[in-house]
């Protein structure tokens, strides 16, 4: 009660401030709309990270930013380079092959059977193992689950099933309807890959392989870590089943058995070999950092970070006749409300400095995010608190409610409810857990080098609009304009109100998280912890 006491005083002195200072940390609609409309024009060109679109777009939040008065933070410079490496398939090599034996011998077709990606840093890969099934893949010592207990995966190829298990009555391990971290694959595969594994498949429903040529994921370059696993891949439920041995338990009472606790891994007795080749490629990006100083001396040096990402898709095939990705609400949503808050803060500096982290790769696997967290101008115990902003939902008009992910993890749960209580809203759980956004936003590499974060989003329950408006539209928008050149202005805009709530919430929070005496602290018995052990966080080694 204390801590919620303290938080409450920050509120009311942030009101008092506010009224006292008038309309220096005012935000209106008109502010909003202009600088999205700005971020999301066709000439931005979809702002794609190595492109003539990046150039626009951080010399736009560079000269918005200095126009406030923030100032440079990356070492006294804008930009944070970013190496990325990836792989593109390769027009002039032979087909992917992928052949079984041992126990049977055949070929696997590629875009039937399975699909392959180039996990490994050379252009062609000759890799070969005996298959086991692992289940989820998951060793969570948190939660007394180990999927690997009694296997040696060295030299092996791993199947495995995305996500992670849906445990009966479950409301802490797994985090119930919540996903947890344990199932992010890029975690499992460095798991599998700690235990020698030189390969992973991901059990899909069979007809859902795509027909894509071999490529593969982006990664950072200058964060390359030895690596054994070669490639990663989808590989069809009824593929698994024929390669089961005689006897064996059908493909769907292996999967069920694979969600309960005593779970042991499976050896298939085959063994599948493949050989592919891509065309690597680099892309040079940046990110855009800024910092307003803080007016504590003895909190200045501590740091509330607030991140949106600015890239997006770019120039692709046309749908529709349309050929550029705007990226309106996923992500110039995100930046609109960073630059209106970098405004109000440089203006009005709080006793611990804010940073403004635009991340470049968001949308290749949160490179931009991790690249600041490892290798940024701020060791992370400098960081307190990681603020996201990623959600867009707010586009769709104004809330009765605040739905922020990530609120159950640490104390940023007191401080939201704190200041969705002056502001007359509930707060509400995800509404979306199925999605898993919290592990798929630039607030996850924060968390996982243990600063607590949150991914700020309003609710669900409408406030102008009828009942089930905004789920309604989310639902449209993920089915239609995802991803898509028609996320942009005209398409997802449909009250700006909803965007000054969310700006102005966002706004409060991070007044009270940076005039808060004490720092936010990861909640007992959670999946992630405050790293203090000297040297880079382990997701970042």
């Amino acid at each position: 009660m204390l801590r919620c006491a303290r938080v409450t005083v920050v509120i009311a002195l942030a009101a008092a401030a506010h009224a006292q200072r008038g309309d220096r940390l005012a935000i209106d609609t008109t502010e909003l709309g202009l600088r999205l409309r700005n971020l999301s024009a066709d000439s931005m060109q979809g702002r794609y990270p190595g492109t003539k679109g990046e150039t626009l777009t951080t010399s736009y939040l560079i000269k918005e930013l200095t126009a406030f008065g923030v100032r440079p933070g990356f070492n006294g410079a804008w930009l944070q380079p970013v190496m990325i490496g990836t792989h593109r398939p390769s027009p002039e090599a032979a087909p992917p092959t992928a052949r079984i034996s041992g126990r049977l011998n055949r070929e696997l077709q590629h875009g039937r059977d399975l699909r392959l990606a180039n996990y490994s840093r050379d252009s062609r890969v000759s890799a070969g193992g005996d298959l086991v099934f692992v289940g989820y893949g998951i060793n969570a010592p948190l939660y007394g689950w180990n999927d690997f207990e009694g296997v040696d995966l060295k030299g092996k190829i791993a199947i495995a099933l995305l996500g992670e298990p849906a445990l009966p009555g479950d409301t802490v391990a797994f985090n119930g309807g919540r996903a947890s971290r344990f199932s992010w694959t890029t975690d499992k595969i460095e798991a599998m890959a700690a235990r020698g594994a030189i390969g992973v498949l991901w059990v899909r429903p069979t007809g859902s392989i795509s027909r894509a040529p071999v490529s593969g994921p982006s990664y950072l370059v200058t964060h390359v870590s030895p690596v054994t696993v070669a490639f990663s891949g989808n590989i069809a439920e009824s593929t698994v089943a024929a390669l089961l041995p005689p006897g064996s338990e059908s493909v769907a009472a292996l999967i069920a058995r694979a969600a309960r606790r005593g779970f042991r891994a499976v050896p298939l007795n085959v063994r599948l070999d493949v050989s592919y080749s891509t065309r690597p490629m680099s892309i040079n990006s940046n990110n855009v950092v800024g910092v307003v100083p803080g007016t504590d001396a003895n909190l200045a040096r501590e740091h509330v970070v607030i991140s949106a990402h600015w890239d997006a898709y770019g120039i692709g095939a046309p749908v529709n006749g349309d050929s550029i990705y705007n990226g309106a609400l996923d992500d110039g949503s995100g930046m609109t409300t960073a630059l209106a808050l970098a405004r109000v803060f440089a203006a009005n500096p709080q006793p611990r400095s804010i940073a403004f982290v635009f991340t470049t790769a968001e949308e290749m696997g949160l490179l931009g995010a991790r690249a600041f967290v490892c290798s940024g101008p701020l060791p992370m115990d400098r960081v307190v608190a990681n603020i996201n902003l990623d959600d867009g939902l707010e586009l769709f008009g104004p809330k009765r409610d605040v739905a922020p992910l990530g609120v159950e993890l640490s104390s940023l749960g007191r401080a939201v409810a704190a200041v969705a209580r002056a502001k007359g809203l509930r707060v509400s759980p995800d509404p979306f857990p199925e999605e898993g956004f919290f592990l798929r936003a630039d607030n996850f590499p924060f968390a996982r080098a243990g600063v607590p974060s949150l991914y700020v989003a309003l609710g669900t329950d409408d406030a102008t609009q009828r009942a089930g408006f905004t789920v309604s539209k989310t639902q449209e928008y993920l089915q239609r304009h995802y991803h898509r050149p028609s996320d942009d202005y005209a398409t997802v805009v449909h009250d700006l109100r909803g965007a000054l709530q969310f700006a102005e919430f966002t706004r409060d929070l991070t007044i009270a998280v940076a005039r808060a005496r004490e720092r936010p602290q990861w909640n007992a018995g959670v999946e992630f912890s405050r790293h203090t052990g000297g040297g880079p966080p382990p997701a970042c080694r």
